[in-house]
């Protein structure tokens, strides 16, 4: 057994308890709240983490770890399907070695910056080795790109044959994600929405990313079609008329919910839709900076209802892989929304889009250990936000399912395990 105490434990976004402690054994959490109230402890390894916050491990629900060496490698000029055969070239060269490097560097980055969970999304494949051999907690998401409306069935095929082959574990689970309405048929998207129910898995798309892809799928005119052109994918196709959230749901997509990337561009009646479908929005704030886009419809979002969770998107589009920035990033940015919404985004949203909302993204009885603590420069905070949000505020220990997997003060017994 282990126990962690630090002068604030977060058992959930809105629940702050001074001198707190978190009882780990097998794995789960046996008890948080106050440390004066646990008893029969004398055989645990104790941890005291001093003027810090324990919190719940944060939720990365979007992100692309086999991008993680593009880090400034793309010269972003406004143009964003620029942007994409920048991404194409450079990547076209790398080697298998390459690939698997760059996400164990991902996977690295993010538990030092105390992401417990991550739903990467993979192309390839290769993410599957790393991702099985390290102790993070994932949603391995397989994406696809096919244009093509006469494969679609064998393109699921081929996805359900690979799935019988993956031993899914308390750690790992699979996901399905046709990559955008410019890159994937209408007949791919109703397979694999009849997939993701056939199997019980979850399924994302990203969707209504930028203004080009509006006019794409209203008009059938701009950028998407000389990038769709240069690659040979455009054929017949002809535009559905739609914006992308109402393309969405006329063929079914949001029937019974699902997870939506982005989400920058809505109109009133898309968010209807979203609302509608009890579906989750994840917002990659960071990344959206880097692309210039327009204010994000959060607010509106959150005036609904609407789940909304973090992602990092790749290092293709941003400067880390830490959920806690995206978090500084919006605290810093949006005074007026509250920082238990913000670190709610964080956690809890991110279990509910992933499914998970019983057993992570709150540190209570029976759930699984994971955990993060944030290490606080200035003593005597004077509210706990504040500190958590605070620019020189860091993660300094990460426990996933009960295993430390990040300790720079080298405090624990047990190894770094990444």
């Amino acid at each position: 057994m282990l126990l962690l105490k630090s002068k604030y434990l977060l058992k959930e976004p809105y629940s702050v308890i001074d001198n707190g402690a978190v009882l780990i054994d097998d794995g789960k959490i046996k008890f948080a709240g106050r440390s004066d109230d646990i008893n029969n402890h004398e055989s645990c390894q104790i941890i005291d983490l001093g003027n810090s916050a324990i919190v719940p491990g944060f939720v990365n629900t979007h992100t692309h770890l086999d991008l993680t060496h593009l880090h400034k490698c793309i010269n972003y000029n406004g143009d964003f399907t620029d942007w994409i055969r920048q991404l194409i070239n450079i990547k076209k060269d790398w080697t298998e070695t390459e690939y698997l490097s760059s996400i164990r560097e991902g996977i690295k980055k993010s538990l030092e910056s105390g992401t417990t969970t991550v739903a990467d999304i993979t192309r390839n494949g290769l993410a599957l080795d790393e991702l099985q051999k390290s102790k993070i907690r994932k949603r391995l998401i397989y994406e696809f790109i096919d244009f093509n409306p006469d494969s679609a069935e064998s393109t699921i095929d081929i996805f359900k044959n690979m799935m019988n082959g993956i031993g899914q574990d308390d750690l790992l689970s699979i996901g399905i994600f046709p990559h955008a309405p410019y890159t994937v048929s209408e007949e791919l998207y109703r397979e694999c929405k009849r997939v993701s129910k056939e199997l019980g898995i979850s399924i994302a798309t990203h969707i209504s990313e930028t203004n080009d892809e509006v006019e794409f799928l209203t008009r059938g005119t701009g950028k998407f079609v000389s990038l769709l052109k240069n690659f040979n994918m455009l054929n017949n196709w002809k535009p559905p008329g739609l914006r992308p959230v109402n393309y969405l749901e006329n063929i079914g997509f949001l029937k019974n919910g699902c997870i939506l990337v982005h989400c920058n561009y809505l109109s009133e009646e898309e968010i209807d839709h979203v609302e509608e479908s009890n579906s989750t929005i994840v917002f990659c704030p960071r990344s959206h900076k880097y692309f210039r886009h327009n204010d994000h419809p959060f607010y509106k979002l959150e005036d609904r209802g609407i789940n909304i969770a973090l992602g990092t998107d790749s290092l293709a589009s941003n400067d880390s892989l830490s959920i806690l920035d995206e978090m500084k990033y919006i605290y810093s940015q949006h005074k007026t929304v509250k920082p238990q919404e913000i670190l709610n985004m964080g956690t809890t949203a991110g279990a509910a889009a992933l499914n998970m909302v019983d057993c992570i993204g709150k540190l209570e009885a029976g759930f699984y250990a994971d955990i993060t603590v944030i290490e606080f420069q200035q003593e005597g905070v004077s509210n706990i936000y504040d500190g958590i949000f605070s620019q020189d505020s860091e993660c300094v220990f990460t426990v996933v399912s009960g295993t430390v997997c990040y300790d720079k003060h080298g405090i624990s017994k047990e190894a770094t395990v990444y």
